[in-house]
């Protein structure tokens, strides 16, 4: 189990009750972002959401603790710990920190809770129900380019919704990824739900077996100079099209690789750039 997970499970033994959805991502919130512990080592992103904010990781990981019965779904919308479920604690600069946060909050109304963090972290108020919710970012027309390398789906997402992105162009060949959330149904569920569209162009994807044995960087300059004179030399149409997109509204180009210049995107990147005479920006 996960620390992130024993987390959760010390929120639910806490609170001696069961807890909405809301109030459990809420305090999670909160650890991240108001406590010193921060809920220790890889624990949960957020991103704006109609209820405040919200991480698509924590929903779907108390999901894996109630079919292990680590967690009790009291309703549709509220858990508590399991019966008799024992678990090992998390440390205990952790444990004071749940125990602050479960002390303050825990007979608050949902709605007060909301209207709290949505005060105190109005960038997470975007679309959200709460009082003052804050208009959603908006940036100047650029050729955007991202890679999720090392990035939980939330903060990675998050990243795109500061940077006032609408639309999520996924170049890989094969959207995939044994990360949750990067797997082509699952992102375009979770970009759906942040109101941005997702458009896959597996025509500007590099194949799996040619992007073996790159071990440095004139392999992956090697690489992207033969994808330049087949692939993006054989794809008009398909750069069109993406070049319309990016015209309409702000849109990133996406694959794995962290930095732009070792990716394929970046040569896309270029040709869009001619196409419209716009900027790239790597986020």
């Amino acid at each position: 189990m996960l620390n992130r997970q024993r987390v959760l499970l010390d929120f639910l033994q806490a609170a001696g009750r069961p807890v909405l959805r809301t109030e459990l991502t809420s305090w999670s919130f909160l650890l991240r972002n108001e406590y010193s512990s921060a809920g220790g080592s890889a624990f949960y992103d957020f991103v704006p959401y109609p209820h405040g904010p919200f991480s698509f990781t924590l929903d779907q990981e108390i999901g894996k603790l109630v079919d292990q019965s680590y967690v009790h779904a009291a309703s549709d919308q509220s858990w508590s710990l399991g019966d008799g479920m024992t678990y090992k604690s998390p440390d205990s600069g952790v444990q004071r920190d749940i125990t602050r946060i479960v002390s303050r909050f825990v007979d608050w109304p949902a709605d007060r809770l909301l209207n709290y963090v949505c005060k105190e972290f109005p960038a997470y108020a975007v679309s959200s129900r709460c009082e003052g919710n804050a208009e959603r970012p908006k940036t100047d027309m650029a050729v955007f380019t991202a890679g999720y390398e090392g990035e939980s789906v939330d903060a990675f997402l998050n990243k795109l919704v500061t940077a006032g992105i609408r639309c999520l162009i996924d170049v890989r060949k094969n959207p995939t990824a044994r990360r949750y959330g990067f797997h082509r149904s699952t992102l375009t569920r979770l970009t759906g739900n942040l109101g941005m569209d997702y458009v896959h162009m597996p025509e500007l994807g590099i194949p799996s077996n040619l992007r073996q044995n790159l071990d440095t960087m004139a392999d992956r300059e090697s690489l992207f100079d033969n994808y330049e004179r087949t692939t993006l030399a054989d794809n008009d149409v398909a750069l069109d099209q993406v070049a319309d997109r990016v015209r309409a509204k702000p849109s990133v180009l996406v694959c794995m690789e962290a930095e732009a210049i070792c990716c394929h995107r970046s040569r896309i990147a270029q040709h869009i750039a001619d196409r419209t005479s716009l900027q790239v920006v790597n986020l």
